[in-house]
């Protein structure tokens, strides 16, 4: 099997079907999260024999922040490498936030907690405020297959707390 190397700035492209394809970018590590790979995925939807330049692509507007393990899905053809930007973009603004009410007999929790992109600490903040829940993502690890799910439809597959 073939050695798979990764780096910060790479940029991989995933079919969506309908003949279109979308980009993101892995951009750090997250030491929060079991230092797993973040990825920024960007909105447009490109035509599949479209090769836009790569500064182009990390210019668009951000749709999702998430954390993901990038070499399941490059070994899973999930998602190709196809270039790299220095451009991470800031980590100023990009917030994830959690729970840990994982019962699914609680309807609403008081244990959340958000924590900034670099971050080792998180901060409780108690029930999860409008506020919060629009200027985070749920921090999870996702599966390739989720990440997918997302970037095809803006959903992932399964229920999210709150």
């Amino acid at each position: 099997m073939k050695r798979i190397v990764t780096k910060i700035g790479d940029i991989f492209c995933v079919d969506v079907g309908d003949n279109h394809k979308r980009y993101f970018q892995y951009i750090a590590n997250d030491l929060h999260q079991l230092n797993s790979s973040t990825i920024r995925v960007f909105k447009t939807k490109y035509p599949l024999d479209v090769e836009p330049n790569m500064e182009d692509i990390v210019a668009d507007e951000v749709d999702f922040y998430s954390h993901t393990i990038l070499k399941f899905g490059i070994q899973e053809n999930a998602w190709i490498k196809v270039g790299k930007s220095k451009n991470v973009g800031s980590f100023d603004s990009i917030m994830f936030r959690s729970t840990n009410d994982y019962s699914s007999s609680c309807l609403k929790s008081y244990h959340w907690y958000v924590w900034k992109l670099g971050q080792e600490e998180s901060t409780h903040i108690g029930e999860l405020t409008e506020e919060y829940a629009n200027m985070t993502d749920y921090g999870g690890v996702y599966n390739y297959e989720w990440i997918v799910e997302r970037i095809k439809t803006g959903r992932y597959p399964c229920a999210m707390p709150y």
